[in-house]
């Protein structure tokens, strides 16, 4: 009785080892498992922000152009507004300028007016002086007065005759000295015109001047304000060039939180299967090695050979369904999508970065996916692969799949990168 109870004992011990030693890796992989979904969730809530943020961003960069285009708007306007005003006061000084030559010119004419008035008076009193020389001869020389003259007529026709002389001779001073007067007046009275117009032309000129003085105000005011726009729309600019730099960086820490979360959630994913492979040998009663022993006999690959964009693509696809290892690099034992052809490129000689966000930069941009080239490399979002003709694709995709062929449509593909060429 004793004996067998001791047996049992040790059946029960075996058993509990045995035991211990498969749950281990199982409570390792769900506690893995476990620590995983915090981080995932807290990379989508900041995603989510971030997003938020961005879009206000947006909101306040549509504002902030809007804005822009009304100022630019009101510039125009300005700038219409200070072209009409600088027509307006070149034809403004062409008047003046005018006015000053017409002006000039009268001033000449005034000044020959001027000279015919005082050769004019000169000869009326050249006239009168002569009259006057005349009427002392006849009517005061010495003592003889006007009625001796006649006394001493020696006969009635002289005395007819000297009065007739004395007459003729009083008229022809009277009419002279009308015709001078009248000359003086006329040269007078043109003069008088052209000092009158004169002055109409000069008022006209200081009426234009005013007017040129308030244009030119006008103008500056109407510049200054054009400035200030000017000044605003650069800070408006300013302002959506800042909003489209926060923008892009807020992009870029989305990208890279979702490419996080990519790999967070393959993570998960593979430590979900890992523990659910793990309870299977479990509930098997089998052991990873000896699931591995099982297996079936390893593959033989070729060598990689010259390079050249089809050898690349050829040895690729020696490789397809090998395993996906997030982080891995090894194409017989596990990679992930860019440990994969950076391995593969490696095999030839050729080094390319680690990252697919980083493998976008390699080689040449292809441009479009009709002028692809077996070799090529077919970039996603968070994801590359290597083209190998006819629409297809080479790459490692998930764990449940591993290393397999895709349509190269099968997601919207973000550039495609030459690397032989």
């Amino acid at each position: 009785m004793t004996g067998t109870t001791g047996h049992h004992h040790k059946s029960i011990a075996k058993m509990i080892h045995r035991l211990s030693g498969i749950a281990a890796p199982v409570f390792l992989s769900a506690v893995l498992l476990a620590s995983l979904v915090p981080a995932v969730t807290v990379r989508a809530d900041r995603i989510s922000e971030l997003q938020q943020q961005k879009s206000e961003n947006e909101e306040k960069l549509k504002e902030a152009q809007a804005s822009a285009s009304a100022l630019e708007a009101q510039q125009e306007d300005l700038e219409s507004e200070i072209g009409e005003m600088q027509m307006s006061l070149a034809q403004n000084l062409v008047s003046i300028e005018l006015l000053e030559q017409e002006i000039a010119e009268l001033d000449a004419e005034i000044a020959v007016k001027q000279q015919e008035y005082d050769a004019a008076l000169a000869k009326e009193n050249e006239q009168y002086d002569q009259m006057k020389r005349r009427i002392k001869l006849l009517y005061e020389k010495g003592n003889v007065s006007y009625m001796e003259l006649f006394v001493k007529a020696s006969s009635f026709s002289d005395l007819v005759n000297k009065s007739q002389y004395v007459e003729q001779l009083a008229e022809f001073d009277r009419t002279m000295l009308i015709h001078y007067q009248e000359a003086k007046q006329a040269v007078e009275d043109a003069r008088n015109e052209l000092e009158d117009y004169k002055a109409e032309q000069e008022a006209s000129k200081h009426e234009l001047e005013t007017e040129r003085s308030a244009m030119q105000a006008t103008m500056n005011a109407l510049q200054e304000e054009y400035d200030e726009v000017d000044a605003q729309v650069a800070a408006a600019e300013a302002a959506a060039a800042e909003i489209r730099s926060q923008i892009q960086a807020q992009q870029s820490q989305i990208n890279q939180l979702q490419e996080e979360a990519r790999r967070a959630e393959e993570a998960r994913r593979k430590a979900e299967e890992e523990a659910r492979r793990k309870a299977q040998e479990a509930a098997n009663g089998t052991s990873s090695s000896e699931s591995a022993s099982s297996s079936a006999p390893a593959k033989s690959y070729a060598p990689a050979g010259s390079l050249s964009g089809q050898n690349v693509a050829n040895y690729a696809c020696q490789f397809v369904g090998n395993p996906y290892v997030y982080g891995g690099t090894s194409l017989t034992n596990g990679c992930d999508c860019s440990g994969f052809t950076m391995s593969v490129y490696r095999a030839f000689g050729v080094s390319i970065p680690r990252t697919a966000e980083s493998q976008r930069g390699a080689g040449i941009e292809v441009p479009s996916i009709d002028q692809a080239q077996p070799g090529d490399l077919v970039c996603y979002p968070g994801h590359v692969g290597i083209y190998i003709g006819n629409g297809t694709i080479v790459h490692a995709s998930t764990a449940r799949t591993g290393i397999k062929y895709s349509p190269v449509t099968y997601r919207a593909w973000v550039c495609i990168r030459r690397i032989v060429y």
